[in-house]
């Protein structure tokens, strides 16, 4: 059955408030990434290019890019010369305005797919709804026949969301990017993140950037039993290396029916 194997990078990232710090964000995790064993995917958190602070959301006009940017160039490359996928986060330039996204870009250098933040948190140490627009477009896509959906960090908070891509897209793997500060609300994240792994019965990766005030990365099994839990990092930058095994999503799905139990009239 198909496997994939990722490499999810809690990088210490910078709040630009120029290209050159932009640019340096690249060039840093340029670094790591050349050091990395081979792997499928290679993931990055939420706003990686930019960071996110409010000193930085007011540079949006010079640090926003359209899709075919240079973090987008860079990273073709990259990808290519790793011969993997990259998933990277981005504010992204439209038309229509700013928005937080997340960019998948494939092994031959393509764009596979860009993923949009749909839900603007504004509490604690987030002004979202000052600077970007929210997108309305779910979506997932696959690698090694490993069926994979993506959301950013406030998306979490909404079960339905997740509850499409596990029911409707069909996912094995959900990434969840975030950028998220220390505030009231961080307490609460872990708990949102194994409960929709859990109740979906699919792997969970939440993956924040590194530093004092932010950390505590989590990839999450289908599963938890008394042998089986969380794997959690601390706040320094660190590179989570993890399996996504359809094998285990199968015998977890067959030992406890959810889904077949689930009724009609709710």
């Amino acid at each position: 059955m198909p496997k994939l194997k990722f490499a999810a990078i809690q990088i210490n990232n910078c709040d630009a408030k120029s290209i050159e710090e932009r640019d340096a964000n690249l060039l840093h995790a340029q670094k790591i990434i050349d050091e990395l064993e081979v792997v499928d995917l290679i993931v990055l958190p939420e706003l990686f290019t930019s960071g996110y602070s409010g000193k930085t959301f007011v540079q949006l006009g010079e640090l926003a890019e359209g899709v075919n940017g240079k973090s987008f160039q860079f990273f073709s490359d990259l990808a290519q010369n790793k011969n993997c996928y990259i998933c990277y986060g981005f504010p992204q330039k439209t038309e229509d305005g700013f928005f937080i996204s997340q960019a998948v870009v494939n092994p031959k250098g393509k764009t596979e797919t860009i993923y949009s933040k749909q839900h603007m948190a504004q509490f604690g140490n987030s002004m979202e709804k000052e600077y970007f627009q929210k997108s309305e477009d779910t979506i997932s896509f696959e690698i090694n026949g490993v069926k994979i959906g993506i959301i950013i960090c406030y998306d979490m908070r909404f079960p339905e969301l997740t509850r499409t891509l596990a029911l409707d897209h069909e996912i094995d793997f959900l990434l969840h990017q975030v950028a998220f500060y220390k505030d009231n609300s961080f307490p609460s994240w872990h708990h949102f993140v194994i409960t929709r792994a859990l109740e979906n019965q699919i792997y969970v990766l939440s993956l924040n950037r590194a530093g004092e005030e932010y950390g505590s990365s989590i990839f999450c099994p289908p599963w938890m039993d008394y042998n089986t839990s969380p794997t959690i990092l601390k706040e320094q930058e660190e590179v989570m290396i993890g399996e996504i095994d359809t094998d285990v999503i199968g015998t977890v799905r067959d030992e406890y029916q959810f889904r077949n139990d689930r009724k009609k009239n709710y």
